[in-house]
Formats: structure tokens, C-alpha cells, sequence
């Protein structure tokens, strides 16, 4: 008798999950890693890796197309050059649009445009500034709740910057979509 009375009080339980599982509030949140360059005047190195994280919205979704927005936060990586050493991080928000390639929405091109902050320490200076950034590149979903991408995203930087004149990045990353 215990035994069914544990199965009873389980299945709201279990019907829950499922319905929560099956509903796509269109937030999701992700990490990437990758490959950064900064241009910039005398640079002897200047790739390093990259890291970070997104979050994002998609809003609308109209016959295989998502509209939606995302923020971001990278670490750039260290350069060299001129004698100094320095990093560079951004900050990014952007309005993301992807095409889907499939009637299931699973395997999509992305493009990104937004507004960019990117900070840069070189030699215990620091600068901050603002520019545009725009990325493009691939979204896959795995699973409907879990997505890859691969990408492209470009930083400017600004031109006041003599260290600097804009970063760019290219990225893999991994989504949950909740």
C-alpha cells in the first residue's frame, strides 16, 4: 500500500518535469572558447585564447527565422609587442538573427550586430572604449534544449587606441535553452 501511495504522489511530480522539460522560454545561457586576434600597431604576438560567456533571448520566431538579443563577456587573450605585454576583454550586446537551414530548426546560420565595450591593460595602463561589433557563423541544436555554435565576431575597438585598432575572435560554444 505504501508503495502505491508513493507512485500517486509522483505522478504530479513526474507530469510537471515533462510539461517543464517540453516548455522553451526562449532564454538560454552559454559558454565559448576560441581564438582571439588584436590588430594593433607593432604587435609582435597578438593571438591569445579566448573565453566566455552568453546569455541570450530569442523573441520571435517566423517561418525558420529567430529574432532575439544577447549579451556577452570575453576574455581576449594576452598580446605582446613594442616591448609591453597586455590583455583585452569586451563586453557585448546584440541583436542576433538565424536562419534555419532544416524544417526542424535544428541547424541554422547566425548573424550578430550590437553595441561592443572593450577594455585593454598593457603595461599597468588601461583603456576602456566603445564600438560596433558584429559576428556571424553556425548554430546546431543537439538536443532541443542543448545548442553548439561556431563563430565569428569582430570588436572595434575604436581608432584613439594606439595599442589597439579592434579585436576579433573566432569561437565554439555550447547553449542550454531553458
Amino acid at each position: 500500500m505504501l508503495k502505491h501511495s508513493i507512485a500517486i504522489a509522483l505522478v504530479p511530480l513526474v507530469l510537471s518535469t515533462a510539461a517543464f522539460a517540453a516548455s522553451d522560454t526562449g532564454t538560454y545561457i552559454g559558454i565559448s572558447a576560441g581564438q582571439a586576434q588584436m590588430l594593433g600597431n607593432g604587435l609582435s604576438n597578438d593571438a591569445g585564447n579566448s573565453l566566455g560567456v552568453f546569455l541570450g533571448h530569442d523573441f520571435a520566431r517566423w517561418q525558420g527565422i529567430t529574432w532575439g538579443a544577447e549579451g556577452a563577456y570575453n576574455t581576449l587573450g594576452n598580446f605582446s609587442g613594442m616591448g609591453f605585454n597586455g590583455h583585452a576583454t569586451e563586453a557585448d550586446i546584440s541583436l542576433i538573427g538565424t536562419y534555419y537551414l532544416d524544417h526542424a530548426n535544428r541547424f541554422g546560420v547566425y548573424g550578430k550586430l550590437g553595441y561592443d565595450h572593450t577594455w585593454v591593460s598593457v603595461a599597468g595602463n588601461n583603456n576602456s572604449e566603445d564600438g560596433a561589433t558584429y559576428g556571424v557563423g553556425l548554430r546546431y541544436f543537439i538536443t532541443p534544449k542543448v545548442e553548439t555554435r561556431f563563430g565569428y565576431q569582430y570588436y572595434a575597438v575604436g581608432g584613439s587606441n594606439v595599442i589597439s585598432n579592434h579585436d576579433s575572435a573566432w569561437n565554439l560554444g555550447a547553449a542550454y535553452h531553458f
